[in-house]
């Protein structure tokens, strides 16, 4: 039987234009369908899927090109739905309890974290500049600004988070320089506070929970302060050896509007002109007005290591007793060149004596002192890279423990409960965000204990 000559037809769209692929195998030029030819019943066979380059055009029948597409974009689809959520969620982490739905994704730069006590119990504040993810799954509803918080060590639970002040309110009365900020806890007033430069003091209060801007009621009985605050600090002890509780006054250095500075006490509420001041500092003992303590604390000497070194690197503790007046101007710097025999101040002194023999450390300081304990402060060598070395001695000056921490570490804030010395601990980085913890020792064995790192990057609950 001979063979017919007939144009070779695409079965799929008719089209005569082809390319020949092979001796009896064709694909169409118009719409991509492969076919071949049969001798023996002169029909025209189609391949009806083929490889193109990764790319297959879908033709034929209707109803099987429509199912393969809804096939193709239900996979597509559903992959694209895994990586939209391992991106939604997976970069804040830290917080795999709260949906999208019942929280906000912030940014937290942290201004102050001080350990306080909340019904008995420690407790840390903290004080942070939040900021909001402005992004589409958000919907977001709470402001930029200044945020205050509670949180319990042991639980890691938030007792309180508040909004201090929002960045346009802050702007609108110049509360901007949140990083010059300095905070105390005033012993004899028993009250936290905080200066914010140049003309703002906050309160904190721990058993309400709460943060207040005093810097008008403060100072309401004061007709010296009528025309408000130009410029506030902390008296301040500025004798690099003394502890802070021992410096010159547990109250405010405030300017008025008018030019004049006063010196104001919370735990006596008195306010004293400059002149009045001074000359209260020097009062003896038996001149002072009010209770009177016959009190005690602790101060480092420091010489250098050896003659040839201008480090300091030798350290003897010294106990100094002294009559403390509370709440009102002293000058309790008694040794401001090393300890001699001829102090100088307030001449409230009674008595100082070494504790300790001389004992070796760079950078030394006293962080923590007590009516039982002292949180000693040191660095082994003079390196940058030296680890932070933590030592804490009874009243005696013995040696209880002695703890050196993995890597240099800025320790602040510091509390004492029954059992443990409570810190703020601070890994300081160069190349990103300095990484803050609560640590905690034992007061027994200087056992550390990093109890809770605050989170950078992380979920909160919508207010």
């Amino acid at each position: 039987m001979s063979t017919k000559i007939r144009p070779i037809k695409c079965p799929n769209c008719g089209s005569e234009k082809h390319i020949q692929l092979d001796e009896k195998l064709y694909r169409c030029k118009n719409c991509g369908t492969e076919y071949f030819l049969d001798d023996d019943d002169i029909t025209i066979h189609v391949k009806h899927h083929f490889d193109d380059g990764g790319f297959t055009r879908i033709k034929g029948d209707a109803n099987v090109s429509m199912s393969n597409a809804i096939r193709a974009f239900v996979i597509i689809g559903g992959v694209l739905f895994f990586l939209f959520c391992i991106m939604l969620f997976g970069f804040h982490s830290s917080s795999p309890d709260l949906s999208s739905d019942d929280s906000l994704n912030v940014d937290d730069t942290y201004k102050a974290i001080v350990p306080v006590k909340h019904d008995g119990r420690v407790c840390f504040f903290y004080l942070t500049d939040r900021r909001f993810h402005n992004t589409f799954y958000n919907n977001r509803t709470s402001s930029n600004g200044y945020y205050y918080g509670f949180i319990d060590p042991d639980s890691g639970k938030v007792l309180a988070d508040k909004l201090l002040i929002s960045d346009d309110d802050a702007r609108k009365i110049g509360m901007t320089a949140f990083h010059m900020l300095e905070i105390q806890h005033l012993n004899q007033a028993k009250k936290w506070y905080i200066t914010i430069p140049s003309q703002f003091i906050l309160e904190i209060d721990p058993q309400t929970l709460t943060l207040k801007n005093v810097s008008k009621t403060i100072f309401a009985n004061k007709k010296a302060m009528s025309s408000g605050i130009s410029s506030v600090a902390f008296i301040s002890d500025t004798y690099e050896d003394h502890a802070s509780t021992a410096g010159v006054g547990e109250g405010f250095k405030v300017t008025n509007n008018m030019a004049e500075t006063y010196y104001y006490f919370p735990a006596t509420d008195r306010l004293y002109t400059e002149e009045a001041y001074e000359y209260a500092q020097q009062l003896p003992a038996s001149e002072l007005n009010g209770e009177v303590h016959d009190s005690v604390f602790y101060i480092l000497d420091r010489k250098e290591a050896s003659e040839s070194s201008s480090q300091k690197g030798l350290n003897r503790l010294w106990r100094i007793r002294f009559m403390y007046h509370l709440g009102d101007p002293q000058d309790a710097g008694y040794f401001l060149y090393g300890v001699t025999d001829t102090p100088r101040g307030d001449g409230r002194m009674i008595s100082h004596n070494a504790i300790t023999d001389w004992f070796a450390g760079f950078n030394t300081k006293i962080d923590y002192q007590d009516s039982k304990y002292i949180l000693i402060e040191y660095n082994a060598s003079i390196s940058e890279d030296a680890p932070t070395v933590l030592q804490l001695r009874n009243t005696n000056g013995v040696i209880l423990w002695t703890h050196s921490l993995e890597l240099p570490m800025k320790i602040g804030g510091i509390i004492r409960d029954n059992q443990k010395i409570w810190f703020r601990a601070t890994k300081e980085n160069s190349e990103t965000d300095d990484e803050h913890y609560i640590a905690s020792l034992t007061l027994k064995e200087g056992y550390l204990k990093y109890e809770y790192k605050f989170a950078t990057e992380h979920k909160i609950l919508k207010q």
